[in-house]
């Protein structure tokens, strides 16, 4: 069974509020998932994932700004989308993808693997089409082999007799011998991670057409045994190795399925799997992404960092101040800051909702790098569609405050993003 929610949604017992349908802002769960979810939370490092709490002597838990999926033990897959402007699961689907496909460090990474129509699917068969797209060309190139140090002892000499190995073991047995030899095989760490992350999506698939893909690569793969110590082969592999370059994107989706996380956060005991991204830096490195591609003139730097906030302390520079984004054109540098939090453009008199941390982190981000403009960046939301009347710091220096759309082609929400904070 998959279940959505939006970030800041709440989860509660199905016991306690029989007669509640499920929506993207209330989920209600039997006692057993619940209870994993429970575990999770308050036995694990996931209180940066969730909230557990007591309303009116009822628990809850409340989801924050993690979007991804989450398994428990009893099979219950919970999707976690971002909010956006659209209220809808699939478009809240679909959006989370695109971004997804800009995260760094994150097995995200081909646009084809984002076909037509599947952002109907849940986030979980979504994954594993996506790992799929990853394994299929390796597969249709050929498995990489590699020359593998082996010792025998056997009938006949092949490669190095191992003297000391020959007089322990064949005392009374002169017609064998104990020899060492290099053999090209792929049996090799690599290969047997991908044939473990294969089998660990058959048994999950619930597609037709993934349930076929993955038939087909695991007889491609039948010669090659699963890994049974997949702890030592990952990290064998993140050692490096330059035959297996064009593995990396495969391994990065074995990695994170065969360990039951992504950027670092355990499934624990009580989950299956929690492949999860903090969506701050979702949307980061998306908005990023879109700048780097479709901002072509002046000169485009991602987080530089060149100063500093304080300039001398013991004759040392402290405090390295590294901006999204800075951007200089024709002499003048504006410097642009990407934030996932909602404003509302209705609410003057509670400063939009805006954080004044934020202000104050932009203005030393202006001040240190002699810029002349800046722009915060936030998602568009229902209440927030048009830029923000413009803030001045003083005679100066001006901030600008703008929406971002994840839910339209990046290169539009860039457009609109560059013509709002230079007009």
């Amino acid at each position: 069974m998959t279940l959505s929610i939006t970030e800041y949604g709440i989860i509660r017992r199905i016991r306690d509020f029989p007669d509640r349908p499920n929506s993207l802002t209330e989920l209600y769960l039997a006692d057993t998932t619940f209870e994993a979810l429970k575990n999770f939370v308050t036995e694990n490092e996931a209180d940066a994932v969730m909230t557990f709490f007591l309303q009116r002597g009822r628990e809850c838990i409340r989801v924050k700004n993690y979007v991804g999926l989450l398994e428990t033990r009893d099979g219950t897959q919970l999707e976690i989308l971002p909010k956006t402007t659209s209220e809808e699961p699939d478009a809240a689907r679909a959006a989370l993808l695109r971004m997804l496909l800009h995260l760094r460090n994150s097995p995200f990474r081909s646009v084809e693997s984002v076909r037509l129509g599947i952002s109907r699917l849940p986030l979980w068969e979504v994954f594993i089409a996506m790992f799929l797209d990853e394994v299929t060309p390796l597969l249709t190139r050929g498995l990489q082999k590699s020359y593998v140090s082996q010792t025998t002892n056997q009938r006949f000499l092949k490669g190095k007799l191992e003297l000391a190995e020959q007089i322990r073991q064949n005392r009374y047995h002169a017609e064998r011998m104990v020899s060492t030899f290099d053999e090209q095989t792929t049996n090799l760490p690599p290969n047997r991670l991908l044939k473990s992350a294969l089998e660990f999506v058959q048994t999950r698939a619930r597609t037709v057409l993934n349930q076929s893909r993955i038939r087909q690569l695991l007889f491609a793969m039948d010669d090659i045994p699963p890994s049974d110590r997949i702890a030592e082969d990952l990290r064998t592999i993140t050692a490096g190795n330059r035959l297996f370059i064009h593995y990396q994107p495969a391994l990065r989706w074995a990695e994170a399925l065969l360990s039951g996380r992504a950027l670092g956060l355990t499934a624990g005991k009580h989950l299956n799997l929690a492949l999860l991204f903090p969506m701050e830096r979702v949307f980061e490195d998306y908005v990023a992404a879109g700048f780097k591609r479709y901002v072509t003139t002046g000169d485009l730097v991602v987080q530089e960092a060149s100063q500093h906030l304080i300039d001398n302390h013991s004759g040392l520079r402290k405090f390295k101040l590294r901006p999204d984004l800075i951007l200089r054109q024709n002499g003048v540098t504006t410097v642009l800051d990407t934030k996932w939090k909602r404003i509302d453009a209705t609410n003057s008199a509670g400063n939009y909702g805006i954080d004044q941390a934020d202000l104050y982190q932009v203005y030393a981000y202006g001040k240190k790098y002699g810029a002349s403009g800046l722009v915060l960046i936030y998602p568009a939301t229902m209440l927030f569609q048009k830029p923000l009347e413009l803030f001045g710091y003083d005679e100066f220096l001006h901030l600008r405050v703008v929406p971002f759309d994840v839910n339209v082609p990046l290169e539009e929400a860039v457009s609109v993003t560059m013509m709002n904070y230079e007009r």
